[in-house]
């Protein structure tokens, strides 16, 4: 699964790689399966990653104040739970 996550959530970055993800960067030529970002701070307004959106639909998760955990569990399921 190809996850990018925004250059400020480092440490779910690398908590995603540890557990096996490929992390993709900004300008990267890669299709990615979700996009991981803070969208209250304005995640997705500075992105130019339209050429890495799946047709299908890429997963757009906003990283809040989830855990690595949490955000498996979206990204294994492709859903968001009210708890979270």
């Amino acid at each position: 699964m190809k996850i990018y996550v925004s250059k400020e959530l480092l440490e779910i970055k690398m908590q995603l790689m540890e557990k096996g993800y490929e992390i993709i960067e900004e300008d990267s030529e890669s299709v990615c399966d979700a996009i991981i970002c803070n969208l209250k701070m304005g995640g997705l307004k500075n992105l130019n990653m339209m050429k890495n959106i799946k047709s299908e639909g890429t997963l757009i998760i906003d990283s809040g104040k989830k855990t690595v955990e949490e955000l498996e569990n979206i990204i294994s399921n492709k859903v968001y739970n009210g708890l979270f």
